[in-house]
């Protein structure tokens, strides 16, 4: 899910992934102003986790299957620690802001807190898992502090499938967990009315099929590219029009009968089908630093916004001017909050990882000289 800017075909940045990731981060964060501005902007937004996994399996596809399967260069326990070390301090902010937006909510609504249920929630949260059995704060939301939360949950989860199940996990293997995962999603799916079915109501289970599926289906097309992807690759105008398309995709909403089969179809064909046009893609001129931009803030977007959007509406009340209008959420809340992503990403993430990553490897091989 959030890791195409390291991802490279040659000395090639693969600048359409990276700028999809970024526009669809920003169509989430509309998408979770709603229940400020009164109305939702970005309606179908929800998808973008579908297409965040689907991403995130064919970006480690390229990363890390190479060294996991065939060289046996990278071991499941040190690709684990890799994931972790990529996801973590974010989402560690994420929790930290989500924490405070929590407390300032229940100080000004002057609700109590109860220290059981929230010492609880915290632990949970604090090991990258959903609050279960109760002690939820927000019941029975399981991931109280910051609800995306949900879908890096799973996201670790099937990293960890993968790494440790990579060697097993032959083409024919992928191909019958790809068709199993599709029937489960479109039975959840069209029963449902959407693929608007998330771990946040206590069915932790609803959030399985979408990233099965999805980062299946990216795993697959990273090892069948060459057959899939044109040798030259796809003209300027394609690879815009399929980055508008799939935004679109994320905006716009169809009637209430059709949304079910509308998502299949989206999650189905074209987010995978906008991938490899994506991938196969060149971005030169006045396009690309946006789109290596919003690719570098995307997840640190996605993993604070909403803790984010809470405090400084908070705080624009506590400065006693009351709620602020829609143009100004969208006008200067937003971006403000898309701003601070880059800076967090650059002056906090990067800087974290590397350190940990530093020691990480000091240690290991502190360990294998021990074991000489």
């Amino acid at each position: 899910m959030h890791q195409v800017k390291n991802m490279s075909s040659g000395n090639r940045r693969l600048v359409g992934l990276d700028g999809i990731r970024g526009l669809a981060a920003i169509c989430v964060a509309v998408h979770h102003t709603e229940g400020f501005v009164g109305f939702d902007a970005a309606p179908a937004a929800y998808l973008a986790v579908d297409l965040f996994f689907c991403l995130s399996g064919f970006v480690i596809g390229h990363a890390y299957e190479r060294k996991l399967i065939q060289e046996s260069s990278l071991s499941a326990n040190d690709f684990a620690l890799k994931r972790l070390i990529r996801l973590y301090p974010l989402y560690l902010l994420g929790l930290v802001l989500g924490v405070l937006a929590y407390a300032g909510m229940s100080l000004s609504r002057n609700q109590q807190i109860d220290p059981v249920l929230f010492a609880a929630s915290l632990t949970a949260s604090m090991f990258f898992l959903p609050a279960i059995g109760g002690t939820s704060l927000k019941a029975p939301n399981l991931f109280p502090f910051n609800g995306p939360s949900w879908s890096l949950f799973l996201e670790i989860v099937i990293n960890l499938a993968y790494g440790y199940a990579a060697r097993l996990l032959s083409s024919g293997v992928l191909i019958l967990i790809l068709i199993a995962s599709w029937i489960w999603l479109a039975a959840q799916t069209l029963s449902h009315g959407s693929a608007d079915l998330i771990p946040l109501d206590g069915a932790l289970l609803s959030g399985f099929p979408r990233v099965l599926f999805s980062f299946t289906i990216g795993i697959l097309m990273y090892r069948y590219r060459q057959r899939l992807s044109p040798g030259s690759g796809f003209g300027k105008a394609i690879a815009l029009a399929t980055i508008v398309i799939a935004t679109a995709s994320l905006i716009f909403q169809t009637p209430a009968a059709f949304i079910g089969i509308k998502d299949l179809i989206v999650i189905s064909v074209l987010f995978p089908v906008a991938v490899l046009v994506l991938y196969a893609s060149n971005f030169d001129g006045i396009l690309r630093q946006p789109l290596l931009i919003a690719g570098e803030a995307s997840y640190a977007l996605y993993a604070i916004h909403v803790p984010l959007i809470g405090l400084m509406l908070g705080a624009w009340k506590a400065a006693g001017m009351g709620q602020p209008p829609a143009w100004a959420i969208f006008a200067i809340v937003l971006p403000l909050i898309v701003l601070l992503a880059i800076v967090v990403t650059r002056l906090y993430d990067e800087p974290v990882r590397k350190a940990i990553s530093g020691k990480n490897t000091i240690g290991l091989r502190w360990l294998k000289w021990r074991r000489s």
